[in-house]
């Protein structure tokens, strides 16, 4: 999962860590999605185990 692999990397330069709004962001410069919502990253649920 994208999102998952881009939150596990080091926060961008300058953040203690990622914002839902940051990694919505990147999700879109990587072209993983056209756009997103920092409210669909926050619901996106993150499958463990």
């Amino acid at each position: 999962m994208p999102l998952l692999a881009i939150a596990c990397r080091d926060s961008p330069q300058g953040s203690e860590r990622w914002t839902l709004r940051m990694l919505a962001d990147r999700m879109v410069e990587l072209n993983y999605v056209e756009s997103i919502s920092h409210e669909t990253v926050r619901q996106t649920p993150i499958p463990f185990g």
